[in-house]
């Protein structure tokens, strides 16, 4: 039984699309270096981090004496005894995280060159904390048609056409080339070149090959044309197998927005009534009584007149 292994980063950094590697072997080496199985490009990976291990019909995970430890489903590991693992278990290591799972079919198990792929493309995909973008695999033309000139490779699984034809994806205005000379594959082992016809040359290192898995710092050519292939993930691969290992920092948990309280509604005040103006009304009341008085005045006056007349 065969075992698979899901990659993510730790560092806030989804990986865009799950990477994963499939054994079909007893023992599993998981580290930075390049003898690791699953080869994890980040400094706060060991050289070699963990293994795991078919023991007893059991699956095992022990320690190597990382720097940083490793931990089973949040629990770090102690001393070299290791813990029994089970399907869907998660590992911890520095900056990744794995989930283990139990493989019954193993159809294409890894390679040395699939190995090395998916660690130059965890590095493309997951660069190091204020780190420059590392840029795609490319073909750049050193001499002949286009001199100058360069053409990125798509990223895994795409395929590129080499030719004098309008449709190629990399058009050389060699008259030394047929229309469609050569195709360049991007698959899960690296980049593939090779000839799309009998006569259709591709020469590396002066001998001519009808295909050829492409590393870094390659040189080929085509009919008169020099091509030089760049991979900058692999030099950067290389330079980090040979540096010190680093202490893991886990990400600073995303600020949680402070809760405001909601403001209580204003007490309802009845609306005051204006106060009465007391001037004005204590003169009205002096003007009613002198009109009273003055009517009453009146009516006696007419009345002691009336008497008399009698």
């Amino acid at each position: 039984m065969g075992v698979r292994f899901v990659v993510r980063s730790r560092r806030g950094q989804p990986v865009p699309g799950d990477i994963e590697l499939v054994f079909d072997q007893s023992r599993v080496v998981i580290g930075r270096g390049a003898a690791a199985d699953v080869r994890l490009p980040d400094g706060t990976i060991s050289d070699t981090h963990a293994t795991v291990l078919l023991r007893d019909d059991a699956w095992w995970l022990v320690d190597a004496g990382s720097t940083n430890g490793t931990k089973l489903n949040g629990q770090r590991l102690s001393g070299d005894r290791g813990r029994k693992l089970r399907d869907a278990d998660s590992l911890e290591l520095g900056a990744y995280q794995l989930s283990f799972h139990l493989q019954p079919l193993v159809i294409e198990p890894m390679s040395a060159e699939r190995t090395a792929e998916l660690a130059r493309r965890l590095l493309r995909q997951t660069p190091a904390p204020n780190g420059p973008r590392i840029a795609s695999p490319r073909l750049c033309v050193l001499s002949g048609a286009g001199s100058g000139s360069s053409f990125e490779i798509p990223a895994s699984p795409s395929r590129s056409l080499i030719g004098q034809a309008e449709s190629c994806q990399l058009v050389l205005a060699d008259p030394e080339l047929a229309r469609e000379h050569a195709e360049v594959v991007h698959d899960l082992d690296g980049i593939l070149i090779k000839s799309l016809g009998a006569g259709h040359t591709i020469v590396h290192g002066g001998q001519a090959v009808q295909s050829r898995r492409l590393r870094d710092g390659d040189e080929l050519v085509l009919g008169s044309t020099r091509l030089l292939f760049e991979d900058p993930a692999q030099a950067s691969l290389d330079a980090l197998a040979c540096e010190p290992d680093v202490p893991y920092t886990p990400p600073a948990p995303a600020p949680v927005p402070e809760k405001t309280e909601p403001l209580a509604p204003a007490a309802s005040v009845a609306p005051s009534r204006p106060a009465p103006d007391k001037p004005a009304r204590a003169d009205a009341d002096v003007m009613i009584y002198l009109l009273a008085g003055t009517v009453l005045a009146v009516s006696v006056a007419a009345l002691v007149m009336l008497l008399r007349a009698y």
